[in-house]
């Protein structure tokens, strides 16, 4: 079983496919970790955690696909205060990229990448 505090001292990301019935690639990674090209389902999410490096240097960005689009954009940065915390969460529409910010209890999409043709 385990440990429930090591749990806790992870950082999670969530990536949600919000397309209009396209299946999502998104492929991930860190310097260290590739998480690999993942099928992300319309109205799922491909999530994963990981503990932040000592020295405050932890940075991942994905690579998106839908048809033929792409786009890119950095998931998760230490030194950016709007995508580090404990759970960062994106959606992924037909126009780009949001950033979920949460406050109290309201949540707000933000825009931060948009979709470029092939």
């Amino acid at each position: 079983m385990a440990n429930p505090s090591s749990q806790q001292d992870r950082t999670k990301v969530d990536l949600k496919n919000a397309l209009s019935g396209k299946k999502l690639i998104a492929h991930c990674r860190s310097k260290d970790d590739d998480l690999g090209a993942q099928l992300v389902e319309e109205d799922t999410s491909f999530h994963w955690s990981f503990k932040t490096l000592l020295l405050g240097t932890t940075l991942y960005w994905c690579n998106l696909a839908v048809e033929d689009r792409r786009l890119s954009f950095t998931a998760y940065d230490e030194d950016d205060d709007e995508i580090r915390g404990y759970t960062v969460r994106w959606v992924v529409r037909d126009d780009g990229a949001h950033l979920v910010l949460r406050s109290d209890h309201e949540e707000e999409a933000i825009a931060r990448q948009k979709w470029r043709r092939i």
